[in-house]
């Protein structure tokens, strides 16, 4: 993982309110806490964060500047907005360089598959690995490229190709990605009514000829 500066200030926690007054003048509220360091209570320009997100990403080590001192952190939790999306809160978790930390690490999918060239669906089933490593071995994200995959391959869990300073605890025979063949699209209820009624129709009109064979 890279390591980014972060430049946050403490905030004040006496009233709720002032969480809303952070946010207003375009501070995210924070708290970081963890590797033997009481819980803080912090906020970051969200401007800056923003920009930082956009070209870093978020699976990178902040190096969080507090009163003169640098903590290295993971971001452990953002929670937004769910109807804006606005970030509202953010977790940091401080960090021992020296010490393995447990986090969930991206999986990103590259490539287009053979079978879906032919008509094959891609199903990804696994977005996140969960994994342990010491910070600065942690990947920022787990490529996996699926063009050799053709109908019926899968790629598992064990398959990826990892450091081998990075242990998995996600099951090792979970499917990540896989080509499936297409399923039959099922009849529209409203299409199968229509064709019932025909059916109907047609069984009506040979009654009558029926019975004057009878």
């Amino acid at each position: 993982m890279r390591r980014i500066p972060l430049e946050v200030k403490k905030r004040d926690v006496k009233k709720k309110s002032m969480l809303n007054n952070y946010r207003r003048q375009g501070l995210i509220p924070a708290v970081a806490y963890g590797a033997g360091v009481e819980p803080t209570p912090i906020v970051l320009n969200r401007k800056d964060f923003l920009r930082t997100l956009r070209k870093e990403g978020v699976n990178v080590i902040f190096d969080l500047t507090l009163d003169g001192k640098s903590y290295p952190s993971i971001v452990k939790e953002i929670q937004r907005d769910p109807i804006t999306d606005v970030i509202l809160h953010m977790d940091f978790q401080l960090v021992d360089i020296d010490k393995p930390v447990y986090t969930n690490v991206p999986v990103e999918v590259v490539g287009e598959a053979k079978g879906v060239k032919v008509g094959g669906l891609l199903e990804q089933e696994v977005y996140e690995l969960e994994v342990e490593a010491k910070p600065l071995d942690l990947p920022e994200k787990i490529v996996v490229d699926v063009s050799d995959l053709d109908i019926h391959d899968v790629i598992f869990v064990k398959d990826l190709n990892l450091p081998e300073n990075v242990k998995v605890y996600t099951n090792p025979d979970t499917p990540v990605v896989s080509v499936v063949t297409p399923t039959r699209e099922e009849v529209p209820a409203a299409e199968e009514t229509a064709e019932e009624g025909e059916e109907a129709k047609e069984e009506a009109a040979k009654e009558p000829e029926a019975e004057k064979k009878e």
